[in-house]
């Protein structure tokens, strides 16, 4: 258990679930301001989320900057470690792959991609930490 820093993953996971909700937010903004519904006023919030749920382009918005922040949550947790950087950047996505595992559990969203995401989380989290431990054999 010394090979895990609990603070180094525990902040890790943090950033990766509030990076990727900020980086989402222009995303989600651009697509539903974007969406021509043509529906009535009150069936407008309804019709836009149903547009986000469907739209290829949030799909694959979401999975690109998902990743991106699961590298980075990786690569924080293996900097505050300081130590078994790949181990702790792999472990920052656990807040990832449990809300994956409750999205599976309750049947929403697409099921192919939640389970696609289940390897691909902690995967990218390990990057993070690897890319952190090249980082820190240049500069020594």
């Amino acid at each position: 258990m010394t090979r895990i820093s609990f603070k180094g993953v525990a902040i890790g996971n943090v950033v990766d679930i509030v990076a990727s909700n900020v980086v989402m937010l222009p995303v989600v903004f651009y697509l539903l301001a974007s969406a021509k519904t043509g529906s009535p006023t009150d069936q407008g919030a309804a019709s836009a989320v149903e547009a986000l749920k469907t739209g290829n382009g949030f799909l694959a918005a979401s999975s690109i900057l998902g990743g991106l922040c699961s590298i980075l949550g990786g690569y924080v947790s293996a900097h505050i470690a300081k130590h078994d950087e790949t181990l702790n950047g792999a472990l920052s996505s656990i807040l990832c792959v449990g809300f994956g595992i409750y999205a599976l559990v309750n049947g929403t969203g697409h099921l192919w991609l939640h389970l696609l995401y289940l390897p691909l989380s902690p995967a990218l989290g390990a990057l993070g930490g690897y890319l952190r431990s090249r980082q820190t054999a240049r500069i020594s």
